[in-house]
């Protein structure tokens, strides 16, 4: 009996020790040896595995099925875990370490092998949770070339991220953004795939470190591989139609830098197709190139919708089991969301037992997973400290990296006559638009953030002496104003609101899943709208009466981001039921006080969330407190431009204008005879032409992360010499489309009512200095295919101000066997020069910067006659020669 006592207390003490559990914890098998090599360890592990535990490995969970509000749930993991464990956990950003350690230390003791999940959350410019450091949007970013700074973002990014006992980031965007009516450009680093490629590998090594062990670092993961930020007609997820020769030359380098030079281990399969076939089936991009050209060893996951899109969108697979097929076996390791859980796990099962998926498929997929997890460190510690949150989180040094970043990231776009910088001892100034007293932080931001803007920015640079007025002056978007409940009636008229009903389909079929009263249309869902309606692909119908008690001669609008239409009495007014994303339809319409108009609306919602807002213009617009202010003002600072409602993920627009009355406020404050500078805010690139033809000063400061108002106003002041250059190209009007810089030589934009020229060129920027270049010089005039050119060049501050000035190196290859642009980016450098100083910048031209690929789709540096060009910008440079010899 008191043996019986003994071995009881024996093994309760193990059990408290963590050594006798489901997960195996003790050291007795070789994957759980450290010190054996991550591909043994994988190797092994694998091989105990059951498929159903492999298959586990290959998904996402949602992060609401762990939580309950900010604790760890058992009892919801308990019913999405049961004893198979887990793969990975998304959008579940721990508030605590408590919470994430719970988590993990659960998932452990359900797994048969002690196998830890793998935490991913979204970070493209900065860590998505709430209070952590917001950086410029990507584009700025890229507008500030400096991959040093970029590699400390990077590396503030992993730290926060890591602190959290996240291990996966969700970024950065490598996509070659050259089509400014897509949504997505802010989330890239430019129209090039140089600049794209160093500026994102800094990012990349900055977050992952030396050690993906160190609990500063997170798994980088580049998306969206690849070619997708060329869309036709600037749709989001429209075709991509380039060859191959465009694609490995034009987009697929920097995803190549960002595997092979970065050390990037995770990557996300863009939901577009390329050349017609959807990058989520394309074997020849996920498998020959990636994994096999370029010795890939990380994971693939599907963009949101990406694997579902290969039935619904693209049309390629048949039922959601082909396109599930057709994903993994072209090497797609983890679905995103696109199914249930149980569906994908099951469906997967039922085709390697049916020998339509290859057990060699699910090694790779599951084992790319675990080898991420041994590299992590996680089988050995899967926990964070308790202390890291409190000690790194948006920490000092971070709120500084962004301020730094913020002014790097502003480009000077016009200052003539010397306008700017402005005097601190003018009495009053105005502060005038719809982005001036507005946080700008763009998309995919920290949640809830709200970041310096540029009234509060220009109020902490001068002072209480100056009187700094301000007015919004028009709203950024016109969207009149949501119907009050009052006016909304029951199609019974015995309440006030519309009757909704709500349909677990895309199309208001059958029975609704859930019927009720709702007392205004001014809806943001980002998962279900309510009980008993799926997250997704559902429909509502509202139906009832609108009748006001004031007439007025105006408009009734709609907003989705998914199909909607109306009828008013009966007459369909408004109809977007085959396209969605609309900030606002409008139709035009006169109201009569006391007049009851009946109405229907219904709306489908596709994915990833969903709005529905029902408003109508009774206040009009109007500019005269702007102009008033500006009279009284010694200069009016106007600040344009968009927001995330104009630019971001599904935004895509058919002009590049500016949206709404911007451009009539600003014209309006220019007639008052004021000085005016124009602040730009935004996430593409504008026509402005009419405000870069008659305003003096122009600061294109992007969206400039969360100390953005405070680095504009430092431009703006003279407390810091702008030096951002322009990422992409700003054409005067879409129909210039496409005009990136080094297009073909035969690309000519020769219209009868338009300029061939853009209004402002890739890699242009102003500074509050002048500089002058010299003695541009080649170590050589004549190298073998496989030498490397030195480039020297003479670069002096011949101005006033010290500040930074990008030196930027091109080449052309005269004549080739292939067709190539005049000049090609293959060097650049941001440097600090002293008034009156003068620095010598060195580049090395490589093979793989002089190589094409040539007619026999061989990557090869042929014989012949190489430009080397070099200057500030892309148009104002000197130029050298050498030849390649065999």
């Amino acid at each position: 009996m008191i043996r019986l006592r003994m071995k009881k207390a024996a093994i309760i003490v193990l059990m408290t020790l963590g050594f006798f559990n489901l997960g195996f914890t003790q050291k007795k098998y070789p994957y759980q040896n450290p010190k054996l090599p991550v591909e043994d360890r994988v190797k092994d592990l694998l091989g105990r595995m059951s498929l159903e535990e492999k298959v586990r490995q290959m998904d996402m969970y949602k992060g609401e099925y762990f939580k309950d509000k900010e604790d760890f749930s058992k009892t919801k993991a308990d019913a999405k875990i049961g004893t198979l464990g887990i793969g990975a956990i998304h959008d579940i950003y721990p508030r605590s370490a408590k919470m994430i350690n719970d988590l993990q230390s659960d998932v452990v003791k359900k797994s048969r092998w002690g196998i830890p999940a793998l935490i991913m959350c979204e970070m493209l410019h900065g860590y998505l949770d709430e209070g952590s450091t917001a950086f410029p949007m990507s584009i700025g970013l890229g507008a500030t070339w400096d991959t040093n700074l970029m590699g400390r973002v990077g590396q503030a990014i992993g730290t926060e991220a890591r602190a959290h006992g996240v291990h996966f980031g969700l970024g950065p965007n490598l996509d070659v953004g050259r089509e400014p009516r897509w949504g997505r450009v802010a989330e890239t680093f430019g129209e090039d795939v140089y600049l794209v490629g160093e500026i994102g590998v800094a990012m990349i090594k900055g977050m992952q470190g030396e050690s993906l062990v160190s609990d500063r670092s997170i798994i980088a993961e580049p998306k969206h591989f690849a070619v997708h930020g060329i869309p036709q007609a600037g749709g989001n997820s429209s075709p991509v139609l380039v060859g191959e020769r465009s694609a490995r030359e034009d987009f697929l380098p920097s995803f190549e830098k960002a595997f092979k030079k970065g050390g990037a281990l995770g990557t996300m399969c863009a939901y577009s197709e390329l050349d017609g076939i959807p990058c989520a089936a394309n074997h020849w991009l996920l498998t020959d190139v990636l994994r096999n050209e370029w010795g890939y060893k990380g994971i693939v996951v599907s963009d949101l919708g990406a694997i579902k899109y290969l039935q619904v969108t693209h049309y390629v697979a048949d039922s959601p089991k082909e396109s599930i097929r057709q994903a993994v076996s072209a090497g797609v390791d983890m679905q995103f969301y696109d199914f249930t859980n149980e569906f994908w796990q099951q469906t997967v099962i039922d085709l390697v037992n049916e020998k339509k998926l290859k057990t060699e498929d699910i090694d790779r997929a599951a084992g790319g997973v675990l080898r991420l997890k041994f590299l992590l460190g996680l089988f050995e510690n899967p926990y964070t400290d308790k202390n890291l949150i409190k000690e790194r989180f948006h920490s000092k040094e971070n709120q500084d990296l962004a301020l730094e970043a913020g002014r790097k990231s502003i480009v000077l776009l016009k200052n003539e006559n010397n306008a700017l910088p402005l005097n601190k001892d003018i009495k009053t100034i105005a502060v005038i638009g719809p982005n001036a007293n507005a946080s700008r932080l763009g998309g995919y931001s920290v949640k809830n953030k709200v970041g310096t803007t540029v009234l509060e920015g220009v109020k902490q640079v001068v002072g209480t002496k100056t009187n700094v007025l301000y007015e919004e002056g028009v709203p950024l978007i016109v969207i009149g104003q949501v119907i009050p409940t009052k006016f909304l009636f029951t199609p019974d008229e015995s309440k006030n609101g519309l009757k909704g009903e709500y349909f677990n389909n895309r199309n208001l079929e059958g029975n609704p899943a859930l019927t009720r009263i709702d007392s205004q249309l001014e809806f943001d869902w980002p998962w279900s709208p309510g009980d008993g309606v799926n997250d997704d692909d559902f429909s509502i119908r509202w139906t009832g009466y609108i009748k006001s008690d004031k007439s007025f001669d105006g408009w009734i609008g709609l907003s989705s981001d998914d199909g909607i239409r109306m009828w008013i009495d009966d007459q369909l007014v408004i109809d977007n039921w085959a396209k969605g994303a609309t900030n606002i339809v409008t139709t035009p319409k006169n109201i009569e006080a006391g007049k009851k108009y009946k109405v229907r609306i219904e709306m489908w919602e596709g994915g990833w969330g969903a709005r529905a807002h029902l408003r109508w213009n009774l206040e009009k617009v109007n500019f005269q407190p702007a102009i008033d202010i500006a009279k009284k003002a010694d200069v009016a600072i106007v600040v344009l431009g968009e927001s995330n409602e104009l630019v971001e993920e599904n935004r895509d627009v058919a002009t590049l204008d500016l949206h709404g009355m911007q451009q009539e406020l600003i014209e309006a404050i220019k007639q008052t005879g004021t000085p005016v500078v124009c602040v730009l805010l935004n996430g593409r690139p504008l026509s402005t032409n009419w405000i870069s033809e008659n305003i003096p000063a122009v600061i294109e400061a992007w969206f400039p992360g969360e100390a953005g108002g405070k680095a504009v106003a430092d431009v703006l002041f003279g407390d810091y010499n702008p030096a951002g250059r322009l990422p992409v190209t700003v054409p005067k009007s879409v129909g210039q489309l496409p005009i990136y810089y080094n297009q073909k030589p035969s690309a000519i934009h020769r219209y009868v009512s338009e300029s061939e020229n853009p209004l402002y060129t890739f890699g242009y920027g102003l500074s509050y200095t002048t500089f002058e270049y010299s003695n541009l010089t080649l170590n050589t005039k004549e190298i073998k295919p496989d030498d490397e050119v030195k480039v020297s060049v003479a670069v002096k501050n011949t101005g006033n101000y010290d500040g930074d000035e990008v030196v930027q190196l091109y080449i052309n290859d005269v004549y080739s066997s292939v067709t190539t642009p005049l000049k090609t980016l293959k060097g650049f450098k941001r440097i600090f020069i002293k008034k009156g100083e003068t620095k010598q910048v060195e580049f090395t031209l490589t093979p793989d910067d002089l190589a094409i690929w040539n007619r026999e789709m061989k990557k090869v540096v042929e014989p012949g006659d190489f430009e080397v060009m070099v200057g500030g910008n892309s148009t104002d440079l000197q130029k050298v020669s050498f030849r390649v010899v065999d």
